[in-house]
């Protein structure tokens, strides 16, 4: 154990980190397997449960550009621990909740914690990383990336079947309290000298304002109607304030999220590219998870067991894609991967209920091998050319949009469920009658063809993507790094 301290600071700080991140992004899949058991044990509809999900996505969301300020001000591991602690007590208090209207209240105050956990130990990972090593630490980062919502599901579905739907919260409490005592031991307090002295409010209450009114429209589409008044006030007045938002942050001195970042074109296409990416995931594990156990008859474990070969994949695949980055270059890689993983959903929307299961595993285990590849070559040129300086605000853009896009992926799939479930007659039919599961079926075949459609934006602004002006913007990143920035 003691020789395990002496380990290079930067690589304890990528473990105290996989500690926050894993349970961080694991909790973002770790209900679904839990719906159905949810519904029934609240007695209420799967679109009222799903904000247990959307709910704590956005959550993350709203907190993540609140990190950056304050790990400047009051310093990265302070502000790292204190998040990581409320994430462990509101997982706790998750597993007590005796409605479902506590467990989203709970839900959201667990993406308090995870929302200013993420960019602050990113930011702490990229600042102890020089830029020729950033591919090492965007590797780093896609372990939890993205494993831990592979692992959610079957962890939950054994919670679920074999103990009870609340241990799928309680996990949290010995991963979380062993990465907080490893944080308070390792971990060395950074504070920027110039911190802000004040928080953006109005950005941060614009942007949090916005982003939950049109997720709050997006989500009551799929029942009331696209036109419906709800669906039509609230999309165009989230809108309306997100915009408002855009132009605000792009004016104060001091914005919570730096977005005149998003004029460099590497930072901003891979942005563009990770949102419906992440988008189209959250809502193809959501849907999967629910057709198994709807239409298929599979227990929660089962349900969870049946997409372990999707992290299978991507154990396989991680190891090799950081590997590969310096010969292979970003275009190649994010090409590929974008490719096969739309390639790899586009089955899902020819299966049914009488497909064998083991077709569904193997199409799983294909689908986990190449999005890894893509991560780990997005993530690099988003963080690789930037400035030690501007890590933290770079971090907080990148895990802002991506949770607000894996909330919007969700809802819009279920959105897209509910609709196409009415129009193929599945509400007119009776309950568990052929026609009803009929129509179930064409409603799923339409909701995976949505998630292979998203996929197809990241593919498109990966042919715009140039191996020579990555090359020369990683080595002017490396050129400019000041001695003491490139050894910890």
């Amino acid at each position: 154990m003691t020789s395990f301290f002496r380990l290079e600071y930067k690589w304890l700080v990528a473990v105290v980190f996989i500690f926050g991140l894993f349970m961080d992004l694991m909790d973002t899949t770790v209900v679904n397997v839990a719906i159905p058991t949810l519904t029934r044990d609240f007695h209420t509809s799967t679109s009222t449960v799903e904000w247990a999900i959307t709910g704590y996505l956005l959550s993350l969301a709203v907190f993540i550009p609140a990190a950056g300020f304050l790990s400047d001000r009051f310093g990265t591991k302070r502000v790292f621990l204190t998040a990581m602690s409320i994430f462990i007590v509101a997982s706790a208090a998750c597993g007590l909740a005796q409605s479902i209207g506590q467990l989203v209240a709970f839900r959201f105050a667990q993406g308090v914690g995870g929302g200013m956990m993420t960019p602050v130990g990113a930011a702490m990972l990229a600042r102890e990383f020089p830029g020729a090593e950033r591919a090492k630490a965007s590797a780093i980062l896609s372990i939890p990336v993205v494993l831990a919502p592979s692992v959610g599901p079957i962890l939950s579905g054994y919670f679920t079947e074999y103990q009870s739907w609340r241990w799928i919260f309680y996990i949290n409490l010995p991963v979380g309290l062993a990465g907080l005592a490893f944080g308070l031991r390792v971990l060395r307090e950074h504070k920027e000298p110039y911190a802000q002295n004040q928080i953006d409010v109005l950005g941060l209450v614009s942007g949090s304002a916005g982003a939950a009114m049109t997720l709050y429209a997006l989500s009551r589409a799929g029942n009331d109607g696209w036109t419906s008044p709800p669906v039509v006030g609230f999309g165009l007045g989230g809108v309306a304030t997100l915009l408002a938002f855009s132009v605000l942050e792009l004016r104060v001195k001091h914005p919570i999220l730096d977005l005149r970042l998003l004029k460099r074109w590497l930072f901003a296409s891979s942005n563009l590219m990770m949102m419906p990416a992440f988008g189209a995931f959250g809502g193809f594990m959501l849907i999967l998870t629910l057709f198994l156990q709807e239409l298929r008859g599979y227990s929660p474990l089962q349900a969870g067991l049946i997409q372990g070969p999707a992290a299978v994949g991507t154990a396989i695949s991680l190891p090799m894609a950081s590997r590969i980055y310096g010969r292979v270059g970003p275009r190649r890689m994010l090409i590929g991967g974008f490719m096969f993983s739309a390639l790899t959903l586009l089955p899902f929307a020819l299966i049914d209920v009488d497909t064998p299961v083991w077709v569904v595993m193997v199409l799983l285990l294909f689908r986990g091998l190449p999005f890894a590849f893509a991560v780990v070559a997005a993530q690099t040129l988003l963080f690789g050319p930037m400035e030690s300086d501007k890590a933290g605000a770079a971090s907080s853009i990148y895990n802002t949009l991506r949770q607000i896009a894996a909330s919007f992926g969700v809802a819009l799939i279920i959105t897209i469920l509910i609709d196409r479930t009415k129009s193929h007659g599945g509400p007119t039919a009776i309950a568990g009658s052929e026609a009803a599961r009929h129509a179930a079926m064409l409603a799923y075949h339409d909701a995976f063809l949505a998630c292979f459609a998203l996929f197809l934006i990241p593919l498109a602004i990966a042919f715009t993507i140039s191996d020579r002006k990555a090359h020369e913007a990683l080595s002017a990143r490396v050129m400019r790094v000041p001695e003491a920035d490139v050894v910890p």
